[in-house]
């Protein structure tokens, strides 16, 4: 075995093993969000259609393709979905890993002699970077649309080595958009650069005019879906999470990447040695370039994320590390013609390889999600509570019963009952409400809304304090221990409840 394939191997044994350390960490579960997408598809699964709640036609998730792999597993009865979700995060992450060196072996040029740091450096950050890692396990679909952005990527640039290249570039910006809305976003961005670079293209009018008409009986057949079943083309995540309050997003959207980018700054700043003259002109480098920056501004347009977990940041975090890494082998080509001493160079990338190495992983791994989801805010705790929760109101309460929810995942998909989604991402009334406050995510809410259709249970903060539950109600919560909520539980005292 080469030392390379050793050196595979060896990263991915750790990437596993660190995967199953955060798995651990949180009780061995999913996120509370995945639930949202495998009520779903537990609906779907059951005849009821892919809705939250039978007969509400509301476009409450953003992850259709996923929704779709994962609806069949919420059907097994004797293993939760949670890992069946999980273990596909970690098979496709270590895909992604391979797939980031092939990618990095495309930037050779006058950097032959560093060839082994860029195959090796970028994977070897993706490998020690926690919310790498966590998302891999989390149950939502980022690692798999991670990898349909890095298959786009590594299939343009091997577009005129043979047709079937072509192909799979057109499969994946498809894959892309059926996993995530910004798939729009992506072909715009691959089709403009496409144009801007056609003289370095085969056949470049035969090629984009295939693209653009195969993406457009694409989206034809798709939207026409999304129309006739939602009676909207756009999902209704995008008005409660408020992605046109362009001020509010603007402040919540810088804050959100200072916090994605802070942790990796000794990384990512390598990217200012990057020599800009020579990569604009390069294709695959303006690429990369371009694709980032634009994502990055996307991400403050739509104000980042309510989750401190760079979750939204994760699927450009592997160009940001190739792009990192050619700017750092082009600080040690001029270190080595400087010194005129190539051996003093090397010794000099090991040594601050090794250092940003040991800093990545030690610094998000106290930072980021570990520390925050895990360790300071206890969530594995609460989420491992709701679940259960959500298992005792499915053993205890008429199914015909009306819950109202701030966490909208497993309560609702472990009791089965018709739901309320108090943040309005499965609630087209408050989705359309006007933003109440600066949090990315959670800016809509109504508790006069949701007081007047008379839950039974309210469950969670939204918005709200304990002055504005209506007398009818006191708080509860399940008599066992073992199905406790953490969380705030209000019931309708036993007068007001229907007989």
């Amino acid at each position: 075995m080469s030392k390379q394939r050793k050196y595979f191997v060896f990263i991915l044994i750790f990437f596993v093993l660190y995967c199953f350390f955060l798995s651990w960490s949180f009780l061995f579960q999913n996120v509370d969000d995945a639930y949202i997408s495998y009520r779903y598809g537990k609906n779907l699964m059951e005849g009821k259609g892919l809705v939250y709640n039978q007969g509400e036609y509301v476009e409450g998730y953003t992850n259709f393709l996923w929704t779709i792999i994962t609806a069949p597993f919420t059907q097994v009865k004797t293993v939760d979905v949670s890992i069946f979700s999980s273990s596909l995060g970690l098979l496709l992450s270590m895909v992604n890993i391979l797939l980031v060196a092939l990618i990095s072996r495309k930037f050779n040029g006058k950097l032959s002699g560093y060839l082994k740091y860029l195959i090796l450096l970028p994977p070897l950050f993706l490998a020690l970077d926690n919310s790498i890692a966590f998302w891999a396990i989390g149950g939502m679909e980022f690692p798999m649309y991670t990898l349909f952005i890095l298959g786009i990527v590594y299939n343009y640039f091997n577009i005129n080595e043979h047709r079937k290249h072509l192909y799979y570039l057109i499969t994946f910006i498809m894959f892309c958009t059926l996993t995530r809305p910004e798939g729009n976003m992506i072909i715009v961005i691959t089709l403009a650069h496409m144009f801007l670079f056609r003289k370095h293209i085969n056949n470049f009018w035969k090629v984009f005019f295939m693209i653009t008409a195969a993406y457009a009986l694409f989206c034809a057949a798709y939207y026409g879906f999304k129309y006739l079943f939602y009676g909207q083309l756009i999902p209704n995540t995008f008005y409660a999470k408020g992605v046109t309050d362009f001020g509010m997003n603007l402040v919540l959207g810088t804050k959100y990447l200072a916090m994605c980018i802070g942790t990796r700054i000794y990384i990512f700043i390598f990217i200012l040695f990057i020599p800009f003259k020579k990569a604009f002109g390069d294709l695959k480098l303006s690429y990369l370039l371009g694709f980032v920056l634009i994502y990055i501004i996307y991400l403050i347009v739509v104000g980042g994320d309510w989750m401190i977990a760079n979750r939204l940041f994760v699927p450009i975090v592997p160009m940001l590390y190739i792009l990192s890494t050619i700017g750092f082998l082009n600080v040690i080509y001029k270190i080595s013609q400087y010194l005129n001493n190539e051996k003093k160079a090397l010794k000099i990338a090991n040594t601050t390889s090794a250092i940003l190495a040991v800093l990545l992983f030690v610094l998000t791994l106290s930072l980021l999600e570990y520390k925050q989801l895990i360790i300071k805010d206890n969530n594995a705790r609460y989420e491992l509570q709701w679940s259960m929760f959500g298992k005792w109101l499915k053993m205890n309460v008429d199914p015909n019963t009306v819950i109202a929810v701030g966490p909208a995942g497993k309560i609702p998909y472990y009791s089965e009952l018709y739901t309320i989604d108090m943040w309005g991402l499965n609630n087209d009334y408050i989705a359309k409400t006007n933003s109440k406050r600066l949090q990315a995510g959670h800016k809509k809410f109504d508790i006069d809304y949701v007081l007047s259709l008379n839950p039974e249970f309210i469950i969670g903060y939204a918005g709200f304090t304990d002055a504005d539950i209506a007398p009818r109600y006191e708080k509860f919560n399940a008599p066992e221990d073992e199905y406790k909520c953490d969380d705030v539980v209000f019931r309708l005292k036993p007068q007001f409840l229907i007989k």
